[in-house]
């Protein structure tokens, strides 16, 4: 795992190498996480936008948690802080109000989320 998917001053939405010092420099194990990444977060949006969709709180609360859990192993700083702006909307807004302020900041945070997945899947193409 090289240094090029750091996130200091190169434009990179997430730092691989923090985590991979987090985890020892395990390279087998950075790369499964990433690809456990790949793998869930259309999911995940999926679950996002239909949440915010039908304004249910409950779901989107889970699944913005779900997302921030993942962003933050990335050091992906940019999704954390939109996962954060939502969260606090929700703790804003009464359970009658915001439908359509959640459809637009999820879908905001899935844009972001795919363009971490773009950047994710480049890195393994350049690794193997």
């Amino acid at each position: 795992m090289s240094e090029r998917g750091s996130n200091q001053g190169d434009g990179s939405l997430c730092n691989l190498e923090y985590l991979l010092v987090n985890l020892g420099r395990n390279q087998a194990m950075a790369e499964r996480l990433i690809r456990l990444f790949l793998e869930t977060y259309p999911g995940l949006c999926q679950r996002l936008l239909e949440a915010a969709g039908i304004g249910d709180r409950s779901v989107l609360k889970d699944t913005l948690h779900d997302i921030r859990s993942s962003c933050v192993l990335f050091s992906a700083h940019q999704c954390v802080e939109l996962a954060r702006d939502f969260e606090q909307a929700l703790r804003d807004e009464t359970p009658q109000a915001g439908n359509g302020e959640w459809i637009s900041m999820a879908t905001s945070l899935c844009t972001l989320i795919q363009c971490m997945a773009m950047e994710l899947n480049a890195h393994l193409a350049q690794e193997t």
